[in-house]
């Protein structure tokens, strides 16, 4: 960055791009926990990009949004911009389907096979840092969840580099605290940020890759770090970072069994880097502007590091009632999750509505409240407020005792589905 003139990474381009880890993570977890075969479970997806699919207006609108960025890279202009589709449309990706071929046959083929060879090619082309050796090393990490209670429910969230832990404390926090008796209230979305934006600040200074921490995993959520952050509060300054990733997809699943899953990913901002390799069509993340260029942090960028991740995916339970819930959302989603399980525990509200009520949150980026139109919030804290269409998309599933059920978000077009 120095050698180039930047103070700052930057949010777009070959410079924002880290190692792509879904494919690895998802192969990881059908090894230890999957039971269809594998090219079988790929197939599918297969079919639809060598076919088509239908453009939802979403990513049609995106298209258009953002055509601007991806008329720079010529990967990413033949794959979305010649020609631009309508909504509804189906659109092909014959290099992607291309891709998952090799991944039927090798699930590793994105890391060492020609995609990795390919990527790391085109990369360096257009000017980036990520090469085949990087792409060769990837190893996906199984680590443990994070665990505490609510209010007698027991809570998992995902550990660092993500900010699972922040959604905890949030909620130890507001466990100290008397429930507001109505969920829309300035009253109960005031106690959220002043929770909020203690949590966030102590995110900033201490959590990033694992091994980076001064903090120990097993510590965190100790009494002494909540007193740590109650000493934090009244720190408005918003951080120096991105916003809401408004790509993410979200997924939850139950079994016949009654085991449930919940799963994430995203490329962070829409068309991550806004670079496409083009002969597989893999579009490549802007996970490293999210790395701070603060010496001396957990998440300050260096070598063989992983940046402060916005993903995370959380799962509730007491007795035979289980929950897996998640949303898209960025920097919001500690909040998020925040507002869906006191939703559920403090509200008893079911799950679709706990995740179709109407949201506020903080944004750690400009330090203002974001609100959705169907909320009228007083003022909060003498902080400036602003609309959203939308603060996120989410989904849910339940698994109580033999019932099973799946939620989704009136804000997205995801569905609920039931598979015999």
């Amino acid at each position: 960055l120095e050698s180039k003139g930047l103070a700052s990474i930057p949010l777009r381009g070959p410079l924002s791009i880290t190692i792509p880890g879904f494919t690895g993570a998802v192969y990881e977890m059908w090894r230890r926990l999957g039971s269809v075969e594998w090219s079988k479970l790929l197939e599918p997806a297969r079919i639809l990009a060598s076919i088509g699919f239908p453009v939802l207006p979403n990513l049609a609108r995106a298209i258009n949004i953002d055509s601007k960025i991806l008329e720079l890279d010529p990967g990413s202009k033949a794959t979305y911009l010649d020609p631009k589709p309508s909504a509804w449309e189906p659109f092909k990706m014959a290099g992607l389907a291309s891709l998952i071929e090799y991944l039927q046959e090798d699930p590793r083929a994105i890391y060492r096979g020609e995609p990795a060879e390919a990527i790391a090619s085109y990369v360096s082309e257009r000017g980036g840092v990520l090469d085949v050796d990087d792409m060769k090393s990837y190893e996906p990490e199984w680590g443990d969840h994070l665990t505490s209670t609510y209010r007698g429910w027991t809570i998992y969230e995902m550990p660092p580099n993500t900010q699972g832990v922040t959604t905890l404390h949030i909620l130890k926090l507001l466990e100290e605290l008397s429930v507001e008796p109505h969920p829309l209230s300035t009253e109960r979305f005031k106690t959220l940020v002043e929770v909020a934006i203690p949590s966030y600040k102590w995110r900033d200074l201490n959590v990033g890759d694992p091994r980076s921490m001064k903090i120990s995993l097993k510590d965190l959520l100790s009494n002494k770090i909540i007193e740590d952050i109650k000493m934090l509060k009244g720190d408005l300054n918003p951080r120096e970072a991105s916003g809401s990733s408004v790509d993410t997809t979200f997924f939850a699943v139950a079994d016949r069994e009654g085991l449930i899953v919940a799963g994430i990913q995203s490329l962070y901002y829409p068309f991550g880097s806004g670079l496409t390799e083009p002969r597989f069509q893999v579009t490549l993340n802007n996970r490293a502007a999210d790395f701070s260029i603060v010496k001396g942090l957990p998440n300050t960028l260096e070598p063989l590091k992983k940046p402060l991740h916005t993903l995370s995916a959380a799962i509730i339970e007491r007795e035979d009632n289980r929950i897996a819930l998640g949303a898209s959302g960025g920097h919001y989603r500690p909040q998020q999750h925040a507002i869906f399980i006191t939703n559920i525990i403090d509200y008893n509200m079911p799950i679709e509505e706990a995740i179709n009520t109407p949201r506020a949150a903080w944004d750690p980026k400009t330090g203002r409240i974001a609100v959705e139109r169907e909320i009228n919030l007083k003022n909060i804290l003498g902080l400036e407020t602003f609309i959203v269409e939308r603060l996120g998309v989410a989904n849910a599933v339940q698994v109580r005792g033999r019932m099973k059920k799946a939620a989704t978000d009136r804000r997205g077009y995801g569905i609920p589905v039931a598979a015999p």
